[in-house]
């Protein structure tokens, strides 16, 4: 499957803005259409960057002053949704898909036992891919035709 055919399928529009916009004006759009990144456009519309969530932290961080007395309460989102141990990865990438969420708590019998991302899925899903493409294309070498057939 090719880039494109992700693209041309999603059918949403790409959300961004111009360097002079405010960052007030990204964390909006970003919070309205619940995207973690903004691409950013000159007046021509060419691309001349991306804002992402961990952009808005890193300038949070420098500018700490500003937001130091807000608590986590304020902030965070209670209740989220979780996953469990046993759980496929199918059924977390649904749940992440779904729910427009890049992270899964992993929770066993109430107790937290670890954080499952986005990445590790891609990540763990692209091994599995490799490992089984190995074994594919070492199955197709040792085709028992192809061994007679060279001995021909």
């Amino acid at each position: 499957m090719k880039v494109r055919s992700i693209t041309k399928n999603k059918g949403k529009p790409v959300i961004g803005l111009t360097p002079s916009d405010s960052l007030d004006k990204a964390v909006t759009l970003m919070m309205e259409h619940r995207i973690g990144s903004l691409v950013v456009t000159d007046d021509a519309g060419k691309l001349v960057g991306i804002l992402s969530e961990r952009d808005l932290l890193n300038i949070l961080h420098q500018k700490h002053a500003m937001w130091s007395p807000v608590a986590v309460a304020d902030a965070m989102t209670p209740d989220p949704y979780v996953c469990e141990p046993d759980n496929t990865l199918e059924e977390c990438m649904n749940m992440m898909v779904a729910h427009n969420i890049r992270h899964l708590p992993v929770v066993f019998k109430g107790k937290l036992e670890g954080m499952l991302s986005i990445t590790d899925i891609v990540e763990e899903l692209l091994n599995k891919a490799k490992f089984e493409n190995k074994l594919l294309k070492n199955y197709i070498q040792n085709w028992p035709d192809a061994e007679h057939e060279q001995g021909e």
